[in-house]
């Protein structure tokens, strides 16, 4: 999640929104990232991310960075657009996956902002019960595998209407979060080694992905231009 430097509105408009939805489907692309729900706010947004290369920093600065710079090459602005670096939850899928899809994407509704959560446009909860077409770049399966074999998008529909539950509400409700959100073994497995910001490569890692994505990066810094219009630069 991230949220607009001193809480100002990071989505003016529809446009604004498209063009952040465009950027997931680039770090999809690029960075084989898998995004499992989002939903965009005024001032801030949600993603439940998995990343079997372990390359969530280099996804989210890309996502956050070259947002930033379009956006201001719209708005006719200058300087930082996020407070800062975005934060981070490791999450326990076995545990929590459903009850954090839940909280996402009732955001607008505890916030006030809709009644039902179908009617904010800007998330991905339409294309989860079936209103909208699911972009390819979405990934719906493992949620709604946990809801059972039958009728899934109308029982995820339920069990959002069902509100947030009060273990995932207490922890999202505190002053500071913390940085993993599981069982308490899940928790203490990785207390006790791996730090929360460490993560661990899928083993399908290619080592070509990686020598890609760091010319990428090299080439993108040196000609200061953000690295998909590199990969849709003209060729010849």
């Amino acid at each position: 999640m991230n949220r607009g430097a001193g809480r100002k509105a990071i989505f003016d408009h529809a446009a604004h929104h498209a063009l952040f939805l465009e950027l997931l489907r680039d770090i999809v692309e690029m960075f084989k990232v898998e995004i499992h729900a989002y939903c965009l706010m005024g001032n801030h947004y949600h993603l439940l991310v998995k990343t079997p290369n372990a390359n969530l920093g280099r996804a989210m600065r890309h996502l956050n960075g070259v947002y930033t710079q379009r956006h201001n090459r719209v708005a006719n602005t200058d300087g930082p657009l996020f407070r800062g670096r975005y934060k981070a939850i490791l999450v326990d899928a076995d545990a929590y996956l459903l009850s954090v899809s839940r909280y996402i994407h009732r955001n607008p509704v505890e916030a006030g902002i809709v009644k039902k959560a179908e009617r904010h446009a800007w998330s991905s909860y339409g294309a989860f019960i079936g209103q909208d077409a699911s972009p390819q770049w979405l990934t719906r399966a493992d949620t709604l595998a946990m809801i059972g074999q039958r009728n899934r998008e109308k029982r995820y529909q339920d069990f959002i209407e069902a509100g947030i539950d009060p273990t995932t509400a207490d922890f999202y409700n505190k002053k500071k979060l913390a940085p993993i959100f599981g069982q308490e073994s899940f928790v203490r497995r990785l207390s006790d080694g791996v730090k929360p910001h460490q993560e661990q490569p899928d083993s399908r890692t290619r080592l070509h992905d990686v020598v890609m994505g760091d010319i990428l990066q090299a080439v993108a810094q040196v000609f200061e231009t953000d690295q998909t219009m590199i990969l849709t630069a003209p060729r010849g």
